[in-house]
């Protein structure tokens, strides 16, 4: 039998993949901590510390798992681009990584970003655009890319690096770009933002998870773009929002100076996602922000203002 091990599995992309890993045949261990466990059933949750050496070994030792989806990070808004932490989640990614292998595991997929790559170039392909990070996120990323694949290659285990690029979607982070919208609108509010002519990849988190299940599942190896391969402007995205949200609410774009570093245009190819793993994404833009906008009209803090 399959047994995949996911650490990150209560996150934002995490808990996506879990029915999805179950349809692919996979018996499913979840890695959360104490006290965040989503309820799947099918699934067999573990709480534990993924900085505990020790529990993580006597862990994988029991598991004997013979897959390995590694999402989990430091990603708190606003602070993980230079955070201090990014190095611990360098160094605990790489005892995961050392322990599933000694104890049986053969493929690997971790959790990249778009971050790793130059973004000068604005336009990213995997084996045509170099890794020339700005941030110590992206550099710690990078990092792990490189030290992994090294130690699969010399162990002979398969492995894949997935490079997230723009995601959304119910349960992100709400002083994110996309929540912040559409919460902003929900309330009827004025919304500042940048001039919002920044062109993004941005893709449906239920699609990132998607193609990440359908990764691990696969044989394709090395890095794989996680990207829908459409771009778009932020401020067509606010448009979309306000067009999907009737009422009195704005988005002022300009009323914020852009973000210092900020390349006008990130974007990604993605020939091996859609050519080499033949996926597609399922939801449209649109789609996809009429089910987030639904999913934010159910919290607490917005019952009043729909």
């Amino acid at each position: 039998m399959k047994r995949v091990i996911v650490s990150g599995a209560n996150g934002f992309i995490g808990r996506y993949t879990l029915p999805l890993l179950l349809k692919e045949g996979f018996d499913v261990h979840a890695l959360s901590r104490p006290g965040e466990t989503t309820r799947v059933d099918g699934v067999n949750w573990h709480k534990i510390d993924l900085m505990d050496d020790s529990a993580v070994d006597t862990l994988l030792r029991d598991l004997q798992a013979t897959h390995l989806l590694h999402l989990a990070w430091y990603t708190e808004h606003g602070k993980f681009w230079h955070a201090t932490e990014n190095l611990d989640w360098v160094a605990c990614s790489l005892n995961l990584l050392k322990g599933f292998v000694i104890h049986g595991g053969r493929r690997v997929l971790m959790a990249g970003s778009c971050a790793e790559y130059d973004w000068s170039k604005g336009h990213c392909l995997e084996q045509g655009t170099e890794c020339i990070p700005g941030t110590l996120y992206g550099t710690s990323k990078h990092a792990l890319h490189l030290i992994a694949e090294a130690y699969c290659a010399q162990t002979n285990i398969s492995f894949a690096w997935g490079r997230i690029f723009f995601l959304y979607g119910p349960g992100e982070a709400i002083d994110r770009f996309v929540p912040a919208v559409i919460n902003g609108m929900l309330r009827q509010e004025k919304v500042p933002c940048s001039n919002g002519g920044q062109l993004r990849d941005f893709m449906y988190v239920a699609d990132v998870a998607s193609a990440f299940a359908t990764l691990l599942a696969s044989n394709l190896t090395g890095a794989v773009n996680i990207a829908s391969g459409e771009s778009c402007t932020l401020r067509r995205i606010g448009e979309m929002i306000m067009h999907q949200i009737k009422g009195d609410g704005r988005v002022e774009f300009g009323a914020l100076p852009d973000r210092q570093g900020d390349p006008a245009a990130l974007t990604a190819d993605i020939t091996r996602l859609s050519d080499e793993l033949s996926w597609r994404p399922e939801y449209s833009l649109e789609d996809g922000l009429a089910e987030t906008i639904e999913w934010w009209k159910q919290q607490p803090e917005n019952s009043r203002a729909c």
